[in-house]
């Protein structure tokens, strides 16, 4: 059993990075949940203990407390379990955790039934119709839907998301085709504004004209069976994208996406995303997409700063092999990848080291 570390915080016990939206909050218990204990009935779920620590990470970074958990987190060092908060649930809100428990698990009867205990409990509970409404959707009940959709827009009109299933499901109903997502629910880590875009441009040109410089002048054979002045130019190519990547923010800190977003389900506790890309990269780059592929798809989870990193040193090797001589050539393609993600990682560490760890 490979042990990284246990779950010191909600966090942790999640395997989310410390700057996940409520969005990413809400995918990652959702699917955590659903392959869990299948044979066990939605009451008992709440008295496992995975899945109850999971529930009680899940409310305390959906509430309005997350903000006081965060400064709790920081005086802490990142050592703060979230307290257990499922006995203190008012009965509406333990049956809407066991529908959506039941729902996930593709227990659609069980999910209804307890829905509509839910809400009749809860009265005005715009997430138990919204939960009613993903229900009767998955099940094909298109006007159904449209009811409970109505219903939780009622009770809460700013929830853009409410607004989105709502013309998703008058979509499906009709036979149209689903309407785009609203851009402010999608993760786009590489939205950034136009002097971002303009250092970084700035900085691929220098290492374009760096490379064509050193044409013709690569030194003799040392590391890898790779030029000298290719591994150093390589290298120095790799640590400065990295570090005006991570500097401008268009790709995320490293600490989020390598550290601190953890991968489950593959025997332990806790294992770092990072362990699924620095180590393939560095031993040999071009399995490092394949791995992080596999992890991504098992997962449910991708990162588009991890795609940039894999990207840009794929394109330093590429592009700096087919200006080597004879041999050499086959050999960059082959390993220059290895010393353009060893330079690449350092300088993202470095461009990240300004950002607080725990701050959102």
């Amino acid at each position: 059993m490979l042990k990284i570390r246990k779950p010191q915080n909600a966090y942790d016990t999640l395997g989310l990075p410390r700057s996940a939206t409520t969005g990413q909050v809400r995918a990652r218990y959702r699917h955590l949940v659903r392959g869990h204990k299948r044979e066990l009935a939605p009451a008992a779920l709440l008295e496992d203990d995975r899945f109850r620590r999971w529930t009680n990470a899940y409310l305390i970074l959906l509430s309005p407390e997350r903000r006081e958990y965060d400064r709790r987190l920081r005086v802490n060092r990142g050592r703060e379990q979230p307290p257990d908060l499922v006995p203190d649930l008012p009965e509406g809100r333990r049956l809407l955790l066991q529908a959506e428990a039941a729902f996930l698990q593709r227990k659609f009867n069980e999910a209804i039934n307890l829905g509509r205990a839910a809400v009749k409990l809860e009265g005005r509970s715009a997430e138990g119709f919204a939960l009613l409404g993903d229900i009767l959707r998955e099940q094909g009940r298109y006007p159904n839907a449209l009811t409970m959709y109505n219903y939780a827009i009622q009770f809460e009109p700013g929830n853009r998301l409410y607004w989105q299933r709502l013309e998703e499901v008058t979509a499906l109903r009709d036979g149209r085709a689903l309407p785009k997502r609203f851009r402010s629910d999608l993760r786009m880590p590489l939205h950034r504004p136009l002097w971002a875009w303009l250092v970084a441009a700035v900085a691929f040109a220098g290492v374009e004209i760096g490379l064509l410089a050193l044409r013709g002048n690569w030194g003799p054979i040392g590391f890898l069976n790779l030029p000298v002045n290719f591994i150093y130019a390589g290298l120095g190519a790799g640590f400065l994208l990295g570090v005006v990547l991570a500097a401008t923010s268009l790709i995320g800190p490293f600490d989020d996406e390598l550290l601190w977003y953890q991968v489950a389900g593959v025997g332990a506790e806790m294992i770092p995303i990072g362990v699924f890309i620095a180590l393939p990269g560095i031993v040999f780059f071009w399995a490092a997409p394949l791995f992080y592929l596999v992890i991504a798809l098992l997962d449910e989870h991708w990162s588009a700063s991890v795609a940039v990193c894999l990207a840009v040193c794929g394109a330093i090797a590429l592009g700096g092999a087919a200006l080597l001589p004879g041999d050499s050539i086959r050999w960059a393609q082959l390993l220059g990848g290895n010393v353009a993600f060893f330079g690449f990682m350092c300088g993202w560490l470095t461009g990240s080291i300004r950002r607080r760890v725990f701050e959102h």
